[in-house]
């Protein structure tokens, strides 16, 4: 087998955790319960800053320290870090480390959902040449809607932000190409679910396996359950009756164009296709920073259950910062305040004192 490694990406609210946990009940699939591809790509990054301040000490203990102290020992649950001196460099550490959890698991492939992750491929292909992808594209309203709706966000950025999501899938499948990145649509999944399954196993290489249609899950009620036990056809055009068509005319022109490339019919016949400026998107999603910064009660997932959650005030203090200066500030002052918030210390051998 030419792959063993494989993420599913895509723009929140796309359908990525179905596909997860379609996937998860194939029995040579071994899913990361937690997405951590974003771990691997932000721990070894930190290596351009935090390198200059050691290079006098030994690379692998730099490199073990790294990954110890990465915010909440996930990636040292997946990285073999004990045994870094076996490793030629970094991509075979990272490869290698996964290739020992798929042997130990009793399993062919390993498999990551992290959504949004289309934004870093340049990034995660420095690491993981060899990885395939996976990206699930839904009809933008659909997800517009929904991200309004489930994550309190102003309607016409999450509108804008489905094309900024899904425009990198164009691209990244034209430079990676076709045979490691696939482009796959929510609706045929729902529609076509045994059909859709086998052209995705085709891509990684494996057989088709009939557990990839049962969804069920004895640990949860369905009334908890953030993925039905059954490929609900029902939410494909639910944001026909949801929203008004003065809303989706907004939508129509912000997606249009992109809409009508991926091959979705439009409802209105907007006067002109216009994405929102960089003016637009940052006003809005300061609107809603300072909304979310007063809302403690939200609704979100936590191990695939649909819970209600309770946010901290000095949780949602650091979000409202972190974004503030994300969209005000430039790229080396973010990163001088914010690249080096789990690093307390950034002398690995200070550590060890």
């Amino acid at each position: 087998m030419s792959g063993k490694i494989f993420f599913i990406v895509g723009v929140q609210r796309s359908g990525t955790t179905l596909l997860q946990k379609a996937l998860s009940k194939h029995p040579d699939v071994l899913m990361q319960k937690r997405s951590i591809a974003f771990r691997i790509i932000t721990c070894f990054k930190n290596i351009y800053d935090l390198l200059p301040f050691n290079i006098q000490h030994d690379k692998r203990e730099f490199l073990q320290w790294l990954i110890e102290n990465d915010e909440k020992g996930r990636l040292a649950e997946l990285i073999d870090y004990k045994n870094i001196e076996q490793y030629e460099n970094i991509r075979e550490l990272i490869k290698q480390s996964i290739y020992k959890k798929i042997d130990a698991n009793e399993k062919k492939i390993w498999g990551d959902k992290s959504p949004n992750l289309q934004h870093y491929i340049n990034d995660l292909m420095l690491l993981i040449p060899e990885a395939k992808i996976l990206h699930i594209v839904r009809d933008g309203r659909a997800n517009a809607f929904s991200t309004a709706t489930r994550s309190y966000r102003n309607i016409e950025l999450s509108a804008q932000q489905w094309v900024d999501g899904n425009i990198y899938g164009l691209v990244n499948q034209d430079i990676v190409g076709q045979g490691n990145y696939k482009i796959l649509k929510y609706e045929k999944l729902l529609n076509e679910p045994q059909k859709e399954l086998q052209s995705i196993c085709d891509f990684l290489e494996i057989s088709f396996s009939e557990s990839m249609l049962d969804l069920s899950d004895d640990k949860l009620t369905e009334d908890k359950k953030y993925v039905k036990s059954f490929f609900d056809t029902s939410k494909i055009n639910r944001w026909k009756e949801q929203l008004s068509l003065k809303e989706i005319e907004k939508i129509e022109k912000i997606q249009g164009r992109l809409l009508k490339k991926l091959g979705y019919q439009l409802e209105t016949q907007p006067n002109s296709f216009k994405t929102l400026s960089l003016r637009k998107r940052i006003f809005l999603n300061q609107k809603d920073n300072v909304r979310l910064l007063f809302k403690r009660k939200r609704m979100g997932m936590k191990e695939q259950e649909f819970v209600e959650l309770n946010l901290s005030f000095k949780n949602r203090l650091h979000t409202f910062f972190t974004v503030l200066v994300r969209d005000l500030m430039s790229m080396p002052i973010f990163k001088s305040l914010f690249s080096r918030y789990f690093f307390r210390e950034k002398y690995f051998n200070k550590s060890k004192k």
